[in-house]
C-alpha cells in the first residue's frame, strides 16, 4: 500500500492518494477517506445489492475483529480470505480490533495479551494469536494488536501502562508480518497510545514512527460506542495537534470512532486523513435521519438530524430532504417512515440506513471538494452553525 499526498504541512487539512494495493493493484482512494463500517463483513441493515445501489464507488470496508472473530474456524478450514469469505472480494478489507459503534469493556488487559469482546463473551487475544487470525483473514490493511483502553478519565499510570503494553505487542506483530510470504505486502498500521497524557504520546512516536509502518492510527483517545458523537473537538484538540506535529508527513493518519461531523471536521483540519462511517449507523440505530448538509429552503430543515418517531411527521409527505438522490428521499416519504416505525418494520432501518450512508459519503466528497477549492473554512461554520443551533435539545 502507498500513500501520497502533496501537503508538506504536518498539521494541517490536505488531500492525499491510497494505492497500490496487492489484491486490487488499480483501485485507488482519495483522502480525507470514509471506511465503511460494517458487523461480520456487511454493512448493517443492507444487503449487498441495496449497498451497490448506495454507492457505485469503490470503498474500503471497515472489519473490527470483535464482531468477526467467531467465523474464524469456517474461514481456515476453507482456506479462503475474509472478503472471500463473505462475498465481498470487489472491496479492500481493513481490519481493527474493537467495533468502533460499541462501547469496549474496559479492563482484562495483561501483560502480553488485550481482551476482545463478541456477542458471546470476552476472547483474550495475544499478539500470536491476533496475527493468526490476520493470516486468515488476509486483509489489505490492518491495525497491529494495541492496548487503546484510556480514556480522558484513565490516570497517568494507566496511560503509561498502555504505551508499554503497545509497543510490546508491534514488535511481535511486526516481526510476524516481516516474515510472512501472506502478509509482508499488506499494510500495517501502529497505533499511537497514551491516552491523554502529552509525555506518554510522544514516548508511544518516538518507537513508532521509523518503523516500517503503512501508517498511524490516533488510538486511545475513547472507549467506542454511541457516547463518542458527544465528544467535543474541545477535549482533543490538544492531543491530536500535539500528536500530528510529531508524525512524519508522508503517513496516512486514522482515527477510528463516531465522531460527529463538526468534530470530524476538526480532526481533518488538524492533519487527520481516515474515518470509519460508525456514526451514520449510530444515528440510524437512533432512528434519525442525518440532514446537516441540508441547505435550501424546501425541505424546512433546520436540524442536523430528524428523529421519525416523532408524531409530527405521521402527516409529513416530503422527503427527509427533498434535493437528496438517495433510494430513500427518491422513493419514500417522512410519514411512511414515520408508519415503519410505529409497526416496528425492519424495513425503516433499512431505509434509514441507506439515506445516512449515503449523505456521510457526499459529506466526505464534499470535505475533498472543498480543501482543493479553498472553501474548507466556510463548510467548518455552515455545519457547526446546524449543531451548535440544535445540539443542547437535540444530541444525537
Amino acid at each position: 500500500m502507498k500513500f501520497f499526498t502533496d501537503s508538506i504541512t504536518r498539521c494541517a487539512a490536505r488531500i492525499g492518494t491510497l494505492n497500490g494495493f496487492e489484491r486490487l493493484p488499480n483501485v485507488s482512494f482519495e483522502t480525507p477517506l470514509l471506511l465503511i463500517y460494517t458487523k461480520n463483513g456487511s454493512v448493517p441493515h443492507l444487503t449487498k445489492d441495496i449497498f451497490k445501489n448506495v454507492t457505485t464507488k469503490e470503498q474500503i470496508l471497515s472489519v473490527s475483529l470483535s464482531s468477526s472473530v467467531l467465523m474464524t474456524d469456517v474461514i481456515k478450514e476453507l482456506d479462503i480470505s475474509f472478503a472471500d469469505f463473505v462475498s465481498m472480494k470487489e472491496y479492500i478489507n481493513f481490519l481493527s480490533i474493537h467495533d468502533p459503534a460499541c462501547t469496549t469493556t474496559s479492563g482484562f488487559q495483561q501483560l502480553d495479551s488485550i481482551s476482545i469482546w463478541t456477542r458471546t463473551g470476552r476472547i483474550v487475544v495475544s499478539a500470536k494469536k491476533y496475527m493468526e487470525f490476520v493470516q486468515a483473514y488476509k486483509p489489505d490493511l490492518y491495525v497491529a494488536l494495541c492496548d487503546g483502553d484510556t480514556n480522558i478519565n484513565s490516570s497517568a499510570k494507566r496511560m503509561s501502562k498502555a504505551v508499554h503494553r503497545s509497543k510490546t505487542l508491534l514488535e511481535q506483530c511486526l516481526d510476524i508480518h516481516l516474515n510472512s510470504d501472506t502478509l509482508k505486502s499488506k499494510g500495517i498500521l501502529g497505533s499511537i497510545e497514551g491516552g491523554y497524557n502529552l509525555q506518554a504520546r510522544e514516548e508511544s512516536i518516538s518507537y513508532l514512527k521509523d518503523k516500517p509502518l503503512a501508517g498511524f492510527v490516533i488510538d486511545g483517545l475513547h472507549n467506542n460506542g454511541p457516547s463518542v458523537q458527544n465528544v467535543a473537538s474541545e477535549q482533543i484538540k490538544q492531543v491530536v495537534q500535539h500528536t500530528i506535529n510529531l508524525l512524519p508527513a508522508d503517513k496516512i493518519r486514522v482515527s477510528m470512532g463516531c465522531w460527529n461531523p463538526v468534530t470530524v471536521l476538526d480532526l481533518i483540519e488538524l492533519g487527520v486523513d481516515v474515518f470509519d462511517s460508525s456514526y451514520p449507523y449510530i444515528v440510524t440505530e437512533q432512528l434519525q435521519a442525518l440532514t446537516f448538509l441540508c441547505e435550501h429552503d424546501a425541505c424546512k430543515n433546520n436540524q442536523y438530524a430528524i428523529s421519525v418517531a416523532e408524531k409530527r411527521y405521521a402527516d409529513d409527505f416530503s422527503s427527509i430532504c427533498n434535493e437528496c438522490k438517495c433510494l430513500a428521499c427518491q422513493n419514500h416519504s417522512r410519514a411512511y417512515l414515520h408508519h415503519l416505525y410505529h409497526t416496528k418494520e425492519m424495513l425503516v432501518s433499512v431505509l434509514l440506513m441507506i439515506h445516512n450512508t449515503h449523505s456521510y459519503l457526499q459529506f466526505f466528497s464534499i470535505i475533498r471538494d472543498s480543501i482543493k477549492n479553498g472553501t474548507f473554512s466556510e463548510l467548518k461554520k455552515k455545519i457547526r452553525l446546524k449543531y451548535a443551533a440544535n445540539f443542547e435539545t437535540n444530541t444525537v
